[in-house]
């Protein structure tokens, strides 16, 4: 699927619905018919001597005409397009009097209600409408920044924020802990893909708890998570993996077995590498689940 693109081409009225076509059509005819009907029943006036206001007043229409035609071709929230749309059609027709203004001599209604009437409520509508759309672009992206750096299932960091932030540790010491659920695909073939991503959520809204301050936690893919502490005191580090997994069999699986699961560490140390560390911590890791599971090791 390509993104969409705003854009001017033409190319782009062909897929746009019925209505959206049927706006810019009718837009269009008005500013065509309204300028023939001006030419026809009002004198005209020596343009010679408008030429410059008529050239600018007839680029800010083009220009806001333009503007109507990319808002019709793009998505936006219903608000902020219906709001956009009524306020450029406003501002349109107070333009198109706007020029026509230059060429002929309009009677009074029409430069007061028509020009300035409708371009200054055309202006005010819009600029609510722009203020709509910006409030939904924000919500957009502080939606998509907060799935950048969350997994969706399990609602904690994601692999790719996990290892940009310890990545970004670059002098200071630290423990990076790799934890596994054990024999989780047993618990997705014994009662379900359904089952097997509850237990994840548990796990990770409970342990997700036990993580304050600069420490980290993450789910780094299928049933294997990470964490990172600022702290290389041993003891420290060995009460806090125990409580990681008294916080696991504390998860029953449909209420006939308790989770457990298995926990590799590693320390660093100012002179190694993130990817070191991790390697260490993986092994650490296989070693414990070697060992019987249920356990940790540390490398």
């Amino acid at each position: 699927m390509n993104p969409e693109k705003v854009s001017l081409k033409l190319s782009h009225f062909v897929k746009i619905t019925r209505l959206n076509k049927l706006l810019i059509l009718m837009t269009l005819a008005f500013i065509i018919a309204f300028s023939i009907f001006s030419l026809m029943y009002f004198p005209p006036l020596d343009i010679t001597q408008n030429l410059y206001g008529f050239t600018t007043d007839f680029i800010n229409l083009v220009v806001i005409f333009a503007i109507f035609f990319v808002v019709q071709c793009s998505r936006l929230a219903k608000k902020a397009y219906l709001y956009v749309s009524i306020g450029l059609m406003l501002w349109i027709v107070g333009s198109t009097a706007d020029v026509l203004d230059e060429v002929i001599r309009q009677p009074f209604w029409i430069s007061n209600y028509v020009e300035d009437l409708c371009r200054t409520l055309g202006m005010l509508i819009t600029a609510y409408g722009l203020f709509k759309t910006m409030h939904f672009m924000q919500r957009m992206h502080n939606r998509l920044a907060q799935e950048f750096i969350m997994d969706d299932l399990t609602k904690v960091y994601n692999r790719r924020c996990f290892y940009q932030h310890v990545k970004g540790v670059v002098n200071n010491p630290y423990t990076v802990f790799i934890i596994d659920l054990d024999h989780f695909k047993r618990i997705n073939d014994d009662y379900g893909h359904d089952v097997g991503d509850k237990v994840l959520k548990q796990f990770a809204d409970k342990v997700n708890r036990l993580f304050k301050d600069e420490n980290i936690f993450a789910r780094i893919g299928g049933e294997e998570f990470a964490a990172y502490l600022p702290s290389y005191e041993l003891d420290e580090v060995l009460n806090f993996s125990q409580t990681i997994l008294e916080t696991a069999r504390t998860i029953t699986v449909q209420n006939q077995r308790s989770l457990t699961v298995s926990i590799g560490i590693a320390h660093r140390t100012s002179d190694q590498t993130f990817d070191n560390v991790m390697k260490r911590a993986d092994q650490a890791l296989y070693r414990a689940k070697k060992a019987g599971r249920d356990r940790l090791e540390v490398a």
